[in-house]
């Protein structure tokens, strides 16, 4: 495959990847707590990256950055348990339409935090996401689901992570910054909610596993993407997403989404597809 299309290649199978997590996901907090999904799913993550290890070098380990390494996982870990949180309590559409609004955020956290550049384009991409999270929520805040909360959280805390990622994309590899996330989430996961922590049964034992496997696979594609192309190129193509989720849902669990649900993500699509065409257009100009 041509090395410019890599990074495309990357994050498509990235966002199918996840998709498929989060089905599993969906599946097993029927029958487990959130506590114990995250746990294993830290557990055997950890398992399945020691076992690339065996073909590998294990000097990829080394790190002067250490501190961001921990930075970048107590945020992961808490994205992911308002994520997973979110589908358990909200649909599968509601729920990834809110989190396409992560790289919305990530462009304001830039902005803020990493001093990038204050463009039109860029603000009015960031206005178009609140309002499409607005619509998904509800206009009217007559009722909101506390899943849908959670999802806006987790949106948020990937925003972070966006950041948090490509900065170590500069200096570190996949294996390195997956290997240190998932001794975070177990240990962590296992110390904090021992006592909630659940033996599975086979079923769900192998449901785990292909989480685990899934979540892993996924990571290690979106930060393989982001050493071949920028968040604002990839980012569009996450939108992905809420189109597998929403007819997984629907065939699965039987989740119609509503008017707004549509009209809130095509939005935040809008947003996402005007940071992508101000930044190639920054690009041809020799600005960026």
């Amino acid at each position: 495959m041509p090395v410019k299309y890599l990074g495309l290649a990357y994050i498509l199978l990235s966002v199918f990847f996840a998709s498929l997590m989060v089905i599993l996901i969906k599946y097993l907090s029927d029958s487990m707590n959130i506590y114990t999904i995250l746990f294993y799913r830290g557990f055997f993550g950890f398992i399945f990256v020691l076992f690339f290890f065996t073909k590998v070098n294990l000097n990829i380990l080394y790190t002067n950055r250490i501190h961001i390494h921990f930075i970048r996982s107590v945020v992961n870990a808490l994205a992911l348990y308002f994520w997973f949180t979110s589908l358990t309590l909200s649909s599968l559409a509601d729920v990834s339409a809110i989190g396409n609004s992560a790289p919305i955020f990530a462009t304001l956290l830039a902005i803020i935090f990493m001093k990038e550049k204050i463009i039109l384009s860029r603000i009015f991409a960031i206005i178009m996401g609140f309002i499409g999270v607005t619509i998904i929520l509800n206009p009217n805040f007559h009722y909101v689901e506390l899943g849908h909360y959670y999802a806006l959280i987790a949106a948020v805390l990937w925003g972070f992570l966006v950041v948090f990622l490509k900065n170590l994309s500069k200096t570190e590899n996949a294996f390195s910054v997956i290997f240190y996330f998932q001794l975070f989430l177990f240990v962590s996961f296992g110390i904090l909610f021992y006592d909630f922590i659940e033996i599975p049964n086979k079923l769900n034992f192998v449901i785990i596993l292909l989480l685990a496997l899934f979540g892993n696979l996924s990571q290690i594609c979106y930060f393989q993407a982001l050493k071949h192309k920028d968040v604002s190129y990839i980012s569009p193509f996450e939108y992905l997403r809420f189109i597998f989720l929403t007819i997984f849902g629907i065939i699965f669990f039987y989740e119609y989404p509503n008017s707004g649900t549509y009209i809130g993500s095509s939005i935040i699509f809008l947003g996402i597809l005007t940071l992508n065409y101000n930044v190639n257009f920054l690009k041809k100009l020799g600005l960026k």
